[in-house]
């Protein structure tokens, strides 16, 4: 079949008439050779050759697709009647062009976080290591180094098991100095993911120890903006926390894992002595399963191999399992409820829409009855009308869709700003091939849905009633049924939806109403963690925040300031086992630590700064220095938790087991329970130690707050001025409100 012959049916069938009118001539010239009179051999000429109009159709028919050509000239109607009513077109395309665009748009972050394979090979295999801490509040705790060094080593289940910690070093050297992001990781992190860098090469094993871990990989982004997208950055030095690194390779570009902004990474440096450490519990690891494998044989085996744990290091790991989960769930967190529950909602949209259209579409068929039945009576058959209907709602749908596909671009740069940057895989939403083909569909099924009825209806005209009628207009046989039903589900569908936004923001509401325990109010947030070993003295930290400190408090405007481990809602805090003085030991081959608290470390003037209501006792202060007795700060929730029916004033308690040799710490004062981890999680047991005293507790300050009435944008470049002039490498990031 030639598509020529298809879209130019009008100069084909002209040439085919040429070619009949010459062959009638030649047969006419023929019949007047044999003796005939010319008007004799023309109609004995016609009349051999036959209808020549009948000819050039069955010609055309035997040389192309029938069924294309009806749809081609139905779509050329179906043109043609919705240029006719302008109105009507754009305001059906224009809702189903919105409920497709939502659609689109959900779909694409859907695909990006649930559907599309992880940007890994055979990502299906890689699993996150866990510790199962329930016991103490932790179901999903990050792994010490000797369990992981056991599961490394005892495991048959896994091709490579790859540990990893993040770092925030102080990149200095050319230009201001700059904080990085990124990880420590152990040499085979890249090779368990199965990425390699785009230039250069991966990490030796060599290189994975203690002083010989000066090497770095560099992100691609990194890469472009601090060093100018050198070619020759490989084997060049940079300074990283003080101390020089040697550049190893080049990250692809967009390769990321767990948050988007990691710059850099370096070795992890394990010592022998840190790989048999149980205690500490600050690692991330990822497994990559082996070939056959399923996640239930994995996590038989590492529950095996906690159990052994359990046994082996009683005072760390009683009551502390292990387990293995798909890294894709570790990856999008909270998100797959999110986008499922905003899928719904689009649908519902989406239906509504549809039922919108239907409705405009029977209204418009009682218009068009006398048509329909001039065509009936003309022998078109009910399923050649059925089909034209529906070619030109289907041709309605893929106009809205095309316009919807467009409007879905913008919508998906606005979604990738709203999602957390925790998130990785949602920053890969877009239009790619998938959401093309999701939006062809949805486009073709929209199409369907809303103009099947009003097709099977007009259909059933009665032909001798319609064109009788005057005008031949009237109501389509049961359309006024028809569209009390489209508009019952329209409002079925709408209380469904409505109904489900009102529960949500009800708790929207309610979680804004909610009392997080702190103040926002004209707070600002900064974050200068200290890189060591330039601060590997604690008196030299403790000297540096307090000094910054004192100048930020000097500035016009300043109401007060502090500084903290971790500020609310970015992290529920360090966290420390801790034993009550006086409380009964455990049993014998039990963990003597069974109390576990979060910690943060902070100034006389932090939780001030932020609100934070004081209950009993009082506030840390500047009697607290290195030489005084142990103080600290507990929440409503600790004191009720340790000191159950007890005034927790003056009572004691010290980190780590009854024999450690860690001072005994006095409870000074209560403190309300603040929403650390989110507005929706139960305030755990907290504690507050003044950094000056427990400095080499391993909880450093990397935040500073400060609340000032002052411009923010001003503000921000005098407090970063203040901590240059106590130590001009320091980085200084942030500068954004608490309330944001």
């Amino acid at each position: 079949m030639s598509w020529k012959r298809f879209f130019r049916r009008e100069k084909w069938d002209e040439e085919r008439a040429r070619e009949l009118a010459s062959h009638l001539e030649i047969e006419a010239d023929e019949n007047v050779s044999r003796g005939m009179l010319p008007d004799e051999a023309r109609y004995a000429a016609n009349r051999k050759l036959g209808n020549s109009t009948l000819i050039r159709e069955e010609i055309f028919h035997m040389n192309s697709a029938g069924f294309l050509e009806t749809l081609w000239q139905d779509v050329k109607y179906g043109v043609r009647s919705f240029a006719a009513k302008p109105g009507f077109t754009f305001f059906a395309v224009a809702v189903l062009a919105l409920g497709i665009a939502a659609n689109t748009s959900i779909f694409s972050l859907m695909n990006a976080v649930l559907l599309r394979a992880l940007p890994y090979p055979n990502s299906d295999r890689l699993v996150m290591v866990w510790e199962d801490s329930s016991f103490y509040g932790f179901p999903e705790n990050t792994p010490a180094p000797g369990n992981y060094n056991t599961w490394n080593t005892q495991n048959h289940t896994f091709d490579g098991m790859a540990a990893f910690s993040d770092i925030a070093p102080s990149l200095t050297g050319d230009g201001d100095p700059e904080r990085l992001n990124g990880k420590r990781v152990t040499a085979n992190f890249f090779s368990v993911l199965g990425v390699r860098p785009f230039m250069g090469s991966d990490f030796l094993p060599q290189e994975d120890h203690p002083g010989t871990n000066r090497v770095a990989i560099v992100s691609y982004g990194i890469w472009l903006t601090r060093f100018g997208g050198d070619p020759q950055i490989v084997g060049k030095q940079i300074v990283l926390d003080n101390k020089n690194y040697t550049v190893k390779g080049v990250m692809p570009r967009g390769f990321q894992f767990e948050e988007r902004g990691d710059e850099i990474w370096a070795p992890l440096g394990m010592s022998a002595e840190t790989l048999q450490d149980h205690d500490g519990h600050y690692l991330g690891v990822v497994g990559r399963l082996k070939p056959g494998v399923t996640l239930e044989q994995a996590n038989a085996e590492l529950g095996t191999i906690a159990s052994q744990l359990q046994k082996q290091f009683p005072n760390t790991n009683q009551h502390v399992g292990s387990y293995a989960a798909p890294l894709r769930d570790h990856l999008i967190g909270n998100l797959r409820q999110v986008i499922l529950l905003l899928m719904m909602a689009v649908v519902f949209v989406l239906l509504i829409a549809c039922a919108n259209v239907a409705n405009l579409l029977l209204s418009r068929a009682a218009g068009r009855q006398r048509e329909i039945a001039v065509r009936m009576a003309l022998g078109a058959g009910r399923g050649r009308i059925v089909r034209q209907m529906l070619t030109e709602s289907i041709l309605l749908s893929v106009v809205a869709g095309g316009i919807g596909l467009a409007l879905s671009a913008g919508i998906i740069k606005l979604l990738a700003t709203l999602v957390p940057t925790e998130l990785p895989l949602a920053n890969q939403a877009g239009i790619d091939t998938g959401v093309l083909i999701f939006t062809l569909c949805v486009s073709f099924a929209t199409g369907v849905i809303f103009g099947v009825a009003p097709a099977l209806r007009i259909s059933r005209l009665s032909l001798n009633e319609t064109l009788k009628a005057n005008g031949g207009r009237g109501s389509v046989a049961g359309g006024r049924r028809m569209r009390n039903a489209l508009v019952i589900l329209e409002f079925a569908l709408a209380i469904v939806l409505f109904s489900g936004a009102g529960l949500m923001i009800r708790s929207f509401v309610a979680l804004r109403g909610l009392d997080p325990g702190f103040r926002t109010d004209k707070i600002t947030i900064f974050r200068t963690l200290l890189p060591r070993p330039r601060y590997d003295d604690a008196v030299k930290r403790v000297e540096f925040f307090d000094e910054s400190l004192a100048r930020i408090e000097s500035l016009p405007g300043v109401v007060s300031a502090g500084y903290v481990s971790w500020v609310p809602l970015a992290n529920y805090g360090g966290a420390t086992g801790i034993t009550i003085e006086g409380e009964a030991a455990p049993p014998p081959g039990e963990s003597s630590i069974r109390n576990i608290t979060n910690v943060r470390e902070v100034n006389d003037h932090y939780l001030q700064t932020l609100g934070v209501t004081l209950t009993q006792g009082r506030w840390l202060d500047a009697r607290d220095k290195v030489e005084a007795p142990p103080v600290a700060l507990i929440n409503e929730t600790a004191a009720h938790r340790y000191w159950p029916a007890k005034n927790p004033m003056g009572l004691r308690f010290k980190t780590g087991d009854a024999a450690s040799k860690a001072p005994w710490i006095t409870v000074v004062g209560v403190v309300g329970d603040m929403h650390q981890a989110g507005l929706e999680k139960v305030p755990r047991p907290e504690m507050y130690f003044p950094f000056s005293q427990q400095a080499n507790l391993g909880y450093d300050p990397r935040y500073i707050i400060v609340k000032a009435a002052t411009d923010r944008i001003q503000l921000a470049q005098s407090v970063r001025e203040q901590i240059w002039a106590v130590d001009k490498q320091q980085p200084v990031g942030g500068g954004f409100p608490l309330a944001d």
